[in-house]
């Protein structure tokens, strides 16, 4: 493995001479077997031989020697131009990682964050505390997307080292003849590598359960090495089958007969690995269109109803959709797949459901199949509703989830549309999830995350999420599919009830608002319907950033329904000033259209601080000093990568990365209509630099009592607003009265999500 300190100390001049020398060498070999110097040749060779009249022993030996003698300067040619190939890209590519990486490097430094000899990063600054210190202070989220960036560069190198050295250790593997067949590059030699090891791969999965953990081990090392390797994935495929890429998993996850792995045990933990690597192997076989893949994928989908037996005679037997499900929770599946398997899926769940022999639950985990086929196991329960693994592949595809949720499953009067079928609690004919032993429901928790996917345009899990371009046509259609299916979420979610009785989907529904926090200021800037009369599109440039009217009183509802949760209100607000903040930048040298989305914002503001105020108020009505407490940590906002790129230079989708949990990044989107104009005004570059100075975090902070709490939530609220007029110069009686209306503004945004202060 190449390490950091390795690429940056990589002298590339040896490898240099060796492609000059190969180039020289492959020059001379073409003239010695084709001629074109008017010297003797190989080409010439052979013809004279075939003309040759030869008597006796001659005509069966030494013609037969000499023609070949005069082949192999062909396979000498075919072997030299293919190291030649290798070795010259090889050379290309490593000089490119290597340059990527002290490019990279230099670039992590300036924000103080220190890459050490494995790639590993660190805060290298002094602290922003100490005198002359740093104004900001890199976050840690930052510091672990300098690692990840370091990481995928090394990763890149060491699959061009591995791929380079096997392609020329296979040329040296004949002592005593030439290969009559080469690589055309690295690229080639990556995939004929692929099916090689595919073919090892798929002899290996026909041992079944017979397999050892090192054999396993072995599988998992393979597979690692070509996730990005199309041909490796199809040929796995594709050898071994719908019916036997089925029964592998099968047989590997739950044999029975007492041999299911111990959960705890070391074989347990190395399934979890082929359990994902298989899932991504997969995953990119199904974007293969050949013939044999679309036979493969339609023949998948045919298996979902049927029951996968055990070879060894268990009678427990789960059903195809089942076996897959577990694999489906990694890579990204194939959106034309996807969209086939999920509508049989539903259609059989639907036609399954019977008020006697039960809904969803029943089938999926009847006693009849009880097999054990996601590892680790219980880390997904129930991990055997397949639904809810379908719900993670989508989460993983964002054009699938869109297409999917506007989609139906059954005919004519059966016929039921998915988002009504697995969205519509309690709805007529909405799906019944299957519940967890304590009762919750862990299926909600993928629904959200397929939303989340569907209606922000990059995976839910992305480490670096970034808003889609609108730049051509198909990207602005799939802008206004996304917002037609927040606008469904906007409407459907309307109470924090409805949203509690979908346990675990919260969080996602907080990083869809953050992801769409134009659209939802853009729908809640419509008193009485008078937003279409009032300047509002040219304000927030509606056309320009494919805006979306999501109704103001839905809009209201929706945002007082997340609200209510810490969590979900951290993110929110968050979203919430750092969009106020770039829209008033927005406005250039407009002051009166500055003025105006400002205090829009702070009546945004205003709404959510009431609604967690009046949250913890009923929360904690009897209790004093339960709800202060609450009310201090309501008023320490959550930290984000304050090192983060802002992206004014972007142009429209621009946005601001902000960590929301363990696992999860949002991208708030920006309101820069273009990277000149407003955005380089002086207003503009102070608010940026102060929005990547401030990271939310009072802590030095000691906030005591609700009335603390509000003045926390008005000074996040006005402190952009601050800041648009002090850049401006203005004076303290324009201040003055600025803050009198900001006021106003924050005063109405309470008000209109007040229902009931109980605060005890």
């Amino acid at each position: 493995m190449v390490t950091c300190q390795e690429l940056q100390d990589l002298n590339l001049s040896k490898l240099n001479t060796a492609v000059e020398q190969w180039k020289q060498m492959l020059d001379k070999l073409v003239l010695l077997a084709d001629g074109g110097d008017g010297e003797v040749n190989a080409a010439d060779l052979e013809r004279k031989a075939n003309a040759a009249d030869w008597k006796g022993d001659n005509a069966a030996v030494t013609k037969e020697f000499t023609t070949t003698t005069a082949r192999q300067f062909d396979d000498m040619v075919t072997e030299a131009r293919s190291i030649h190939k290798i070795i010259q890209e090889a050379h290309r590519d490593l000089k490119k990682h290597k340059d990527d990486l002290r490019t990279t490097i230099d670039a992590w430094a300036k924000k103080n964050v220190y890459i050490d000899e494995k790639g590993g990063a660190r805060y290298g600054g002094p602290p922003r505390e100490v005198e002359g210190g740093p104004k900001e202070q890199t976050s840690q989220e930052e510091v672990d997307r300098a690692a990840r960036e370091v990481a995928r560069i090394l990763e890149a190198a060491n699959e061009t080292d591995r791929i380079a050295a096997r392609a020329l250790r296979k040329h040296a593997e004949s002592k005593y003849d030439f290969d009559e067949t080469g690589f055309t590059g690295l690229k080639d030699a990556d995939r004929k590598q692929g099916i090689e090891d595919a073919d090892a791969m798929v002899k290996l999965a026909s041992k079944g359960d017979g397999m050892s953990d090192d054999e396993l081990k072995k599988f998992n090392e393979i597979s690692r090495y070509h996730r990005d390797n199309p041909a490796f994935a199809e040929r796995f495929a594709t050898k071994l089958g719908p019916e036997g890429t089925l029964e592998f998993w099968r047989s590997l996850a739950d044999p029975g007969k007492g041999n299911t792995p111990d959960p705890d045990g070391d074989r347990a933990k190395i399934l979890a690995k082929v359990q994902d690597n298989l899932g991504v192997t997969l995953a990119n076989a199904t974007h293969s269109d050949s013939p044999e893949m679309r036979a493969w994928k339609d023949r998948m989908v045919e298996l979902g109803d049927d029951p996968i037996k055990a070879k060894n005679g268990i009678p427990s037997a789960p059903y195809g959709f089942q076996v897959l499900g577990p694999l489906m929770t990694e890579g990204k599946w194939d959106s034309a797949f996807l969209n086939k398997y999920g509508d049989k899926m539903l259609e059989f769940e639907r036609k399954s459901d019977d008020p006697v022999l039960g809904g969803p639950k029943e089938l999926w985990e009847n006693r009849f199949n009880p097999a054990q086929l996601s590892y680790p196991p219980g880390a997904t329960k129930p991990d055997s509703d397949p639904v809810a693994n379908l719900m993670e592949a989508l989460g993983h595809n964002p054009e699938a989830s869109v297409q999917f949720f506007d989609g139906s499953s059954g005919k004519g009067d059966d016929a039921m549309s998915n988002w009504d079928y697995l969205v519509n609690k309690g709805g007529e004919g909405a799906r019944e999830w299957p519940t967890d032993d304590d009762g919750k429901t862990t299926g909600f928790t993928n629904l959200g995350h397929a939303l989340e996917a569907g209606t922000l345009g990059y995976p839910y899990d992305a480490k670096d999420p970034a808003v889609p371009p609108m730049d051509t046509k198909e990207q602005i259609e799939a802008r206004e599919a996304r917002t037609a299916l927040m606008d469904r979420v906007v409407d459907h979610y309307q109470t924090s009830d409805q949203i509690d009785k979908q346990d675990g989907i919260r969080d996602s529904l907080a990083n869809m608002a953050a992801g769409h926090v134009d659209s939802l200021n853009y729908s809640a800037a419509d008193f009485g319907g008078s937003g279409p009369k009032s300047g509002r599109d040219d304000l927030f440039d509606a056309q320009g950033n494919h805006l979306r009217d999501f109704d103001s009183g839905s809009t209201t509802s929706f945002l007082r329904a997340l609200a209510t949760d810490k969590d979900a209100y951290d993110t929110v607000s968050t979203a919430q000033q750092i969009y106020g903040a770039s829209a008033m930048a927005g406005q250039g040298d407009d002051v009166d259209d500055a003025k105006r989305i400002g205090m829009h914002s702070v009546k945004m503001h205003g709404m959510l601080d009431e609604v967690r105020a009046e949250a913890i108020g009923k929360e904690f009505a009897d209790d004093k000093d339960a709800r202060n407490l609450e009310l201090e940590k309501q008023a320490e906002w959550r930290k984000y990568a304050a090192g983060a790129a802002i992206g004014v230079a972007a142009g429209v989708g621009a946005a601001v990365v902000v960590p929301t949990g363990v696992a999860a990044a949002i991208a708030v989107p920006l309101a820069f209509e273009t990277a000149g104009g407003a955005a380089e005004t002086k207003f503009g570059i102070q608010t940026m630099d102060w929005l990547k100075a401030n990271e939310y975090d009072n802590t030095d902070q000691s906030i005591k009592g609700i009335d603390q709490a509000r003045q926390e939530g008005q000074h996040n609220a006005m402190t952009p607003l601050l800041n648009w007029a002090t850049a401006r110069g203005m004076s303290e009686d324009e201040i003055w009265d600025l803050s009198v209306t900001a006021e106003k503004e924050y005063g109405a945004g309470t008000e209109r999500t007040d229902t009931d202060n109980a605060r005890g």
